[in-house]
């Protein structure tokens, strides 16, 4: 489609020139002018063709952008609710909400608020430990992973917090699979030789 309308811009131009020339031949100075209002003329119509077509581009690209942010977020959320609401889940995510609910009195932030953080700093953690192998995002991710096992172990009932803390630990295991990807990989080295010396020739 732009190539079809420089073209035709392109022709129109053309034509609108030979036709100042042809029409103001016997005055310069008029068809100088002439000449110089269809080129303003031409350039303008350019200037707004580029501008609406940019216009169209981008709201289409912003459009698909943000259809595909919203599929993909809903997907997530859909994907985590369902995970959440696991009974092997639950283990897990019970225990640790009752702990933060329960020591979250008296702090600036409510239960619910803190509860969300820890939720999304797993996630971003375990994120940037699996792929950009960052050792502090490693170390925080081990961290994190004995916090989440104590509470769970702690808000579990008595006579299952072995068992609970257990499964938090398997969690964590599988988990970290993906978070320290790599991590017994040594880089390969590759030494080169320099050339051996060149036997001296006899006299």
């Amino acid at each position: 489609m732009l190539v079809k309308t420089a073209d035709w811009i392109t022709d129109q131009y053309q034509q609108l020139q030979a036709w100042a020339t042809s029409k103001f031949d016997d005055d310069p100075r008029r068809a100088e002018i002439a000449r110089n209002l269809v080129t303003i003329a031409c350039a303008a119509a350019v200037i707004v063709t580029v501008a609406v077509s940019a216009w169209m581009i981008v709201s289409m690209l912003g459009a698909l952008t943000i259809g595909t942010i919203q599929i993909a977020v809903t997907g997530v959320t859909w994907a985590l609710k369902h995970v959440a609401d696991w009974h092997l889940t639950e283990v897990i995510t019970k225990p640790v909400h009752d702990y933060i609910t329960a020591h979250a009195a008296g702090l600036p932030a409510g239960a619910d608020a803190i509860w969300a953080a820890w939720a999304t700093a797993g996630l971003l953690l375990w994120l940037v430990s699996w792929v950009a192998r960052s050792w502090s995002a490693r170390l925080a991710w081990v961290l994190y992973g004995a916090g989440t096992v104590a509470m769970v172990h702690n808000a579990s009932p008595a006579t299952g917090q072995l068992l609970a803390a257990g499964i938090a630990v398997l969690y964590w295991a599988v988990l970290s699979v993906f978070a320290f990807r790599g991590l017994g990989h040594r880089p390969a080295v590759h030494v080169h030789q320099p050339p051996a010396a060149a036997a001296a020739s006899p006299e």
